[in-house]
């Protein structure tokens, strides 16, 4: 956890990192990630690794966003953009948008 200088710990994304559209794909990937490691106690900048992720966790997150954006995601995605706000900017710019999964 980080501390935001308020003597707060920060656990959300503050700033506008990117579009503002990328909001609710990134409450999904906040969601997944929270879901997987069993808590919500990090930031959306910090590194899955540092926060107790580990390498069998990647799957079911990746699985699981995959099926709501109606697409297969790469694993090595996930490790090439491991904070929430990087993996969110990555499916942002693959076309990934958060909706109802077709029928």
């Amino acid at each position: 956890m980080k501390d935001n200088g308020s003597g707060q710990d920060d656990h959300g994304d503050h700033g506008d990192h990117g579009d503002s559209a990328r909001g609710p794909l990134r409450a999904q990937v906040r969601a997944r990630w929270a879901d997987a490691l069993d808590h919500d106690r990090f930031t959306d900048d910090d590194d899955f690794f540092e926060v107790g992720g580990h390498s069998l966790l990647i799957a079911d997150i990746m699985a699981g966003l995959g099926a709501q954006l109606g697409r297969r995601l790469s694993l090595r995605l996930f490790f090439d953009h491991p904070t929430v706000n990087e993996l969110t900017d990555a499916l942002a710019e693959a076309g990934a948008v958060v909706g109802t999964p077709a029928r």
